[in-house]
């Protein structure tokens, strides 16, 4: 095998026997399989055990083959879409509930049906919200995208279908409050008053308030609602609760609720890098969100980080190729053929998502 041959990045799910490693493959800073290796069913075995999705550097043998990647920039634009749709529908149905003074449960159980079964697409909802989060919206996009995350969260926790139902319920509804909030609050360029802050920090209680006495409504659901913006260490509120006392689909919403309020343009503040977004929950899980619910969101996220195509501040286009999940800032890149680990250039960092 002469070094003519092109480098492409293969998913660990397309291996077969015969293939050649171009670089090392490693994990945790120990390599799992080196450099010139040809992959076997063995390997493949052991690499779909670690890496799950992830896609990985291997010898293109044959020069006249295309990356077979599919470019799911049209998905990307139906989930906009859809997230759009259903941004205006949470709006038409917190107006119901503002007006009428009470909460529509088949609204809501329809609402939450629809979600479930239009944003079922983890790899495109993980992409369009690391690439616009919800924007300034931070009321009904952001409900829709924190749902739609609970959603797959509540997944990987293996929840069944029952408390996914509940789940997606307290998540639809968990900022109903917000819009019960003066605008000039919520949309405030500037620092908050004290004042104003105790304000915002209502919403969770009006919400809980709209849905505790709801006949044949899970009391989880409203628990989840009033507890999201509850921490562990005590430190949130509105009840300042601390560890097993915070209602486990609140842990849960917590996690959604900053992932995309992390990756969205606020008025009074940019959205975070990818990278710098996942090193935030993962710093805030030593204290303040669940460590458990945190590494399962982390670990799976980032393998639909692997793959894509990211910008550097220096301006370059490259591909993630591997995570360290204790190194989340520094993955290692592909550009045209040449490997870049951001472990070893501190002064590179990624800078945003790039679709082609």
């Amino acid at each position: 095998m002469g070094m003519t041959n092109r480098i492409v990045c293969t998913n660990v799910n397309d291996l077969v026997p015969g293939m050649i490693v171009a670089e090392n493959i490693v994990t945790n800073n120990s390599i799992l399989v080196s450099k010139g290796v040809e992959i076997t069913d063995g390997i493949i075995r052991k690499l779909k055990r670690v890496y799950f999705q992830s896609t990985l550097p291997i010898y293109d043998l044959n020069d006249n083959k295309e990356d077979t990647r599919k470019s799911d920039k049209k998905t990307i634009e139906e989930v906009q879409s859809s997230v759009k749709r259903f941004s205006q529908n949470i709006e038409n149905m917190f107006q119901h509930i503002k007006c009428d003074g009470r909460a529509n449960m088949n609204e809501i159980r329809n609402f939450s049906k629809k979600i479930m079964n239009e944003l079922d697409s983890p790899s495109t909802i993980v992409k369009n919200i690391v690439l616009e989060g919800s924007g300034e919206d931070c009321i009904f996009k952001h409900s829709v995208n924190v749902a739609a995350l609970s959603l797959l969260l509540g997944k990987w926790i293996c929840y069944d279908k029952i408390k996914l139902n509940l789940l997606v319920y307290s998540a639809i509804l968990h900022d109903f409050g917000k819009s019960k909030i003066d605008n000039s609050i919520l949309n405030k360029p500037t620092r908050l008053t004290e004042r104003e802050r105790e304000e915002i920090r209502k919403h969770p209680v009006i919400a809980y308030n709209l849905v505790k006495n709801m006949t044949l409504l899970n009391s989880s659901v409203g628990y989840g609602i009033l507890m999201h913006h509850e921490r562990l260490d005590g430190s949130g509120y509105p009840l300042g609760l601390k560890g097993d006392r915070i209602n486990e689909f609140a842990k849960i919403i917590a996690i959604a609720d900053t992932f995309d309020a992390l990756n969205s343009d606020r008025i009074y503040r940019k959205k975070a890098d990818p990278f710098s977004a996942l090193e935030i929950i993962q710093r805030n899980s030593l204290g303040k969100l669940d460590y458990n619910y945190s590494k399962i969101f982390i670990e799976h996220i980032i393998n639909y980080y692997i793959g894509e195509r990211v910008l550097l501040n220096n301006d370059c286009i490259c591909k993630i190729i591997h995570i360290d999940i204790n190194n989340l800032s520094c993955p290692l890149l592909l550009s045209n053929d040449n490997f870049i680990d951001l472990k070893e250039h501190r002064n590179l960092r990624v800078t945003s998502l790039v679709i082609d």
